[in-house]
């Protein structure tokens, strides 16, 4: 396929660089042009442009269409889209995003149907454009749905899915590339392969810069989340144990922040491979993450050297057919000079194309921003995993375990009346299991229960709240000021006054006590209002 150039040839058709160097989506693949020949140089803009083997790249097409198959198809089936999407009378909204609402009757569900059928022309790779754009616009229409629903995979699997719209994963592989062979090619730019690394790094770099907390060292919350499961046969009384707790915490540190360099290193990526996927079975049967785990060690192969599912295929035909079959794939050493190499070729800036420029300016930006962003909590006061100022689309993964007992208060300023709110024909059980860690959605579902009355009744109430929180084990305390008239509170990025500071220091034996007691143990102010009825609301 990639066959070597003479010098002459080279240097006789210097366009020839600048076609290579402009192409944005598509790399040169000439019969006459062996990309490893060309003049080597240092610069990152040649290696960011070398031309590599794309079969890593259509193989993580093929794994990520049909990790999404199978994610869609466990919605629709298990009927979390109803429960989900259908039922609540209310959902938890992103702030700017309060507009985004799902689709009246049956709408979700054909959602969903039209997410499984685009997925699939991802993995076989028809129409991939167009499927692929679709599936990031549907997908992330899903994600801002309801707030409780977040999940760290599914901020990455939304910005991987928009990545994916600009890659040429099509190319090999694919009905695309069989129906339109003007198309096929066995190369691709080495940035589309380093764009995926570096958002596979980002939740393992950043998990790990997340858990050089002081909770997290002392073995909280991960002591309660071992203890959770001390009823395992054989293994389960192990997880009292301290040494147990010591493993998972310092071990779940060092591996957040050692398994990417050891990925990027070729001596020790095979290894660090064996212990990702030990990691994500291990995450995947002591927690409830869904697809994570597997979506994680498949998307990890993407530290692979390029031509990897190349030389697998070869390693399996050679045995049967013993040598390459006419018409069949190009043997991997066609390409390993330029693909796994990623031999740079002589590229200066000013032989870029304006379009390319712009491309590596953007990227250069978009790359910052991700880098930055998970760190905007230091410029909000107190304890992220407490305010959750800052804590979602940060990576901020398993460092809080918190519980929460709230019940609001509604006051009718003109009748004096003061009641608590019914919440369960307005919520699921999964929203009320995670709306009360979150002062924001205290703060979006109170603004809900005041709209809902002006509507029925055409007055204005007062809503307050009384919110007792134990984080990791802590005794409880009050997370927001029960005084403040939370209608009144407007929405925003900025950090809430009438959030409580916690106080309560970390317990060597956690809190234990029954929710339903919690307020006979906790020292109350005194409260501005008292019920004169009750809509059996407690929550």
């Amino acid at each position: 396929m990639l066959q070597s150039a003479e010098p002459s040839a080279v240097n006789a058709e210097p366009s020839a660089v600048n076609r290579e160097v402009s192409y944005a989506s598509r790399p040169a693949e000439s019969a006459g042009h062996r990309f490893s020949s060309m003049p080597v140089c240092g610069d990152w803009r040649s290696r960011f442009f070398a031309p590599v083997d794309n079969a890593s790249l259509c193989i993580f097409r093929i794994g990520f269409g049909l990790m999404m198959t199978a994610w869609a198809g466990e919605y629709l089936f298990s009927g979390r889209v109803g429960y989900l999407y259908v039922q609540p009378k209310f959902h938890f909204t992103y702030y700017l995003f309060d507009w985004v609402r799902p689709w009246p009757g049956v709408g979700m569900h054909l959602h969903f149907v039209a997410l499984l059928a685009l997925t699939l022309c991802i993995a076989v790779g028809l129409r991939y454009r167009m499927a692929s754009t679709l599936f990031a616009m549907g997908f992330t229409y899903f994600f801002l749905l309801e707030r409780t629903n977040y999940q760290n995979h599914y901020y990455l699997l939304m910005i991987v899915s928009w990545v994916m719209t600009l890659l040429p994963a099509h190319r090999s592989f694919s009905l695309d590339a069989r129906r339109c062979p003007d198309i096929r090619s066995s190369t691709a730019p080495a940035w589309t392969l380093w764009l995926l690394r570096f958002h596979i790094a980002l939740p393992y770099f950043f998990g790990g810069v997340a858990k050089l907390d002081a909770d997290w060292l002392a073995g909280e919350p991960m002591r309660q989340y071992l203890a959770a499961h001390a009823r395992w046969p054989v293994i389960g009384p192990l997880f009292h144990e301290q040494s147990t707790v010591t493993f998972f915490v310092w071990g779940g540190l060092f591996f957040d922040l050692t398994i990417v360099p050891l990925l990027l290193w070729n001596r020790s990526r095979g290894v660090a491979y064996a212990l990702c996927v030990f990691f994500h079975v291990m995450n995947s049967l002591l927690f409830s993450i869904h697809v994570f785990p597997w979506f994680m060690i498949f998307a990890t192969t993407i530290f692979f050297e390029p031509d990897w599912p190349r030389r697998c295929l070869r390693w399996l035909r050679e045995p049967v057919a013993g040598a390459p079959q006419p018409g069949s794939e190009p043997a991997p050493s066609a390409v390993a000079a330029s693909a796994n190499s990623t031999s740079p070729v002589d590229v200066s800036w000013s032989l870029l194309s304006r379009r390319a420029k712009f491309g590596v300016v953007t990227l250069a930006v978009y790359c910052l921003f991700h880098l930055v962003w998970p760190f905007r909590h230091h410029l909000y006061p107190g304890n992220t995993s407490w305010t959750e100022r800052g804590h979602l689309f940060s990576w901020r993964m398993m460092l809080r375990g918190k519980t929460t007992g709230v019940r609001y208060y509604i006051t009718d300023p003109e009748t004096s009346q003061t009641w608590h709110p019914n919440l369960r024909p307005i919520l699921n059980m999964d929203q009320v299991g995670k709306f009360a860690r979150d002062p924001e959605m205290i703060l979006d579902l109170a603004r809900f229960l005041a709209k809902d009355h002006r509507r029925r009744t055409g007055r204005d109430v007062e809503v307050r709240a009384l919110v007792l929180t134990s984080l990791n084990g802590r005794k409880p305390e009050l997370l927001i000021d029960p005084a403040v008239d939370l209608a009144k509170e407007p929405r925003g990025f900025h950090f809430k006054t009438w959030i409580r500071p916690q106080t309560e220091p970390l317990r060597s034996k956690p809190w234990s006590v029954p929710l339903i007691e919690w307020e006979r143990h906790v020292e109350l102010p005194p409260l501005p209002f008292t019920p004169n009825r009750s809509d059996r609301s407690h929550t």
